[in-house]
């Protein structure tokens, strides 16, 4: 039976891991899908530039093992999946919470907030998914509802695109002024046309180099628009699809180092009733209406203040889960087959979030050896068949090696279940060699069912016989029975032997005790009495 369940569950495991590569489906928001609505060319952009990219397949919890976080670079794109939950112990009035918040773990939330503080940078791009539980470990709360903009719409395509629109990305505060500084591919202390990354003297405007490649501009290539011209501008003309927008109360908090960088305009508004229309709210009337804009769509934080730290964490949150897939990052996608989308500045502002996170503190244009970005698609729903239980049964590894709520209900699972085992163990039939009869296991219900056994305790006492005398199988079979009395010579015992007749428990606990004191020799005596 167990053979059976083995070979069961090993063919259940290789059909999961073979379905996964054998049955085609539908990718969404994936980083290695090259549909309209996956991230492909993005990818392909970073992996053009040298930088390594991976895939998170499981869970969040493995940015706790990166071993140089603060060149790393973790990017979500729309949470489909809501999250397992697990009890876990809250430190509060609490004591216990049975369930977890949406999207993510309360463990895998606390393993990316370690993550930006130690230097990491996340992208978090999400309108209606999950994502609102660890928006709030920052301070930032979604709307939950869609976002219409009657004056910044593409009028090209339809009232779903929308612009959000910034003049200036690194002006955080009213006060702050220009903070293009923190960018290496921005940074140009004496104005003289070059990045400080790239020139002879980043502090003498004479002495510069006379031209730049492509090449040399590395991460910055994007920014690269000839050897002597390059692009310095401050603002991006995002290019967004059906987004949300992001609570006005909790977007803009310097005191926090939350900083609302792009807006909606004022003639924007939020569905609150989610009908798809702009209703004119009556207060006299008691008719709540929809809420009327500005709103936050791009919200920078950092982990220190205005970022100045070059080793400062950062995460840049955007209420559109769909503002660099493949039909809005490249505008050329679709080569005029479908629709022509409008050029627009989601590359050029992702390519820079991804050199701000990974050439700071760098001499060079190019990411170091530990340089790497890595999708989550652990929240994806996957393209195969089986490929959610394959992702399910790492995720589960994973959480049950690295949350200790987690282990510790997993080592109580599998007490209980080998007590159990043990408590219903049945000693086999065949069972022979045994010397010490009484059994000592688990459950007090079956620890004497051998003193009602008379067959069992019969076959014991003639191999003590049998071993006490050196004698093989095959020579105590062919003993006359008058030799194997007088070998046992207890008459008691001898009865025992060869009467076959039904015993009372007491008499068989009698007898068990006489074939235990039975054939002692003296050395046995003065173990016993050493134990003793």
């Amino acid at each position: 039976m167990l053979v059976a369940a083995f070979w069961a569950l090993l063919l259940i495991l290789v059909s999961t891991v073979a379905m996964t590569y054998l049955i085609e489906g539908d990718t969404h928001q994936s980083a290695y899908g090259d549909d309209w609505n996956d991230l492909g060319e993005f990818r392909k952009d970073i992996n053009a530039i040298g930088i390594e990219t991976t895939a998170l397949v499981s869970s969040p919890l493995l940015l706790s093992e990166l071993d140089h976080p603060d060149e790393a670079i973790f990017i979500v794109s729309g949470v489909e999946k809501d999250t397992i939950s697990l009890p876990r112990f809250t430190g509060d009035k609490d004591i216990v919470e049975l369930s977890e918040g949406s999207g993510y773990t309360t463990s895998e939330i606390v393993a990316i907030k370690e993550f930006v503080d130690a230097g990491g940078t996340v992208l978090l791009m999400d309108d209606f998914g999950y994502s609102a539980t660890l928006a709030k470990e920052f301070g930032l709360e979604y709307s939950g509802h869609r976002l219409y903009d009657g004056e910044a719409y593409a009028a090209e395509l339809d009232y779903n695109f929308i612009w959000v629109n910034t003049t200036s990305a690194f002006n955080f505060t009213t006060n702050s002024g220009s903070l293009a500084n923190i960018n290496p591919c921005l940074k140009d202390i004496d104005l003289d046309g070059v990045i400080d990354l790239l020139d002879t003297d980043p502090y003498d405007p004479n002495n510069k180099p006379a031209g730049i490649t492509e090449e040399q501009a590395g991460l910055c290539a994007h920014r690269w628009i000839s050897a002597t011209e390059w692009d310095f501008s401050e603002g991006y003309d995002l290019l967004t699809n059906g987004p949300s927008a992001f609570e006005k109360a909790s977007s803009y908090n310097p005191v926090e180092n939350r900083y609302a960088i792009g807006k909606s305009t004022l003639d924007s508004y939020l569905d609150v009733d989610d009908n798809g229309e702009l209703t004119i709210g009556a207060e006299s009337l008691g008719i709540a209406g929809d809420e009327q804009g500005p709103f936050a769509v791009y919200v920078r934080y950092c982990a220190d203040r205005l970022c100045y730290d070059s080793d400062s964490g950062r995460v840049h949150f955007v209420a559109d889960g769909s503002v660099l897939i493949n039909s809005l990052y490249d505008e050329n996608f679709y080569d005029g087959t479908l629709i022509d989308v409008a050029k627009n500045d989601n590359r050029k502002w992702a390519l820079d979030i991804i050199a701000e996170a990974l050439l700071i503190g760098n001499s060079s244009t190019h990411g170091s050896e530990n340089s790497m970005v890595i999708f989550d698609e652990s929240r994806h729903q996957q393209p195969t068949l089986f490929g959610d239980t394959y992702n399910l049964m790492y995720y589960l590894l994973i959480y049950f090696t690295n949350d200790w709520m987690a282990m510790l209900i997993l080592f109580l699972g599998l007490f209980i279940a080998l007590e159990a085992v043990l408590i219903r163990k049945e000693d086999p039939e065949n069972w022979r060699h045994v010397f010490r009869i009484i059994y000592y296991g688990f459950g007090d219900a079956r620890r004497y069912e051998y003193y009602q056994r008379p067959e069992k305790i019969r076959q014991i006492l003639l191999t003590r016989v049998r071993n006490l005398n050196t004698l093989s199988r095959e020579e105590f079979d062919a003993l006359p029975a008058a030799e194997l009395q007088s070998m046992v010579e207890d008459p008691v015992l001898v009865r025992f032997i060869f009467e076959d007749r039904r015993y009372k428990p007491d008499e068989l606990v009698g007898l068990v005790k006489r074939i235990k004191e039975w054939g002692r020799t003296s050395i046995e005596e003065d173990d016993t009495f050493v134990d003793a």
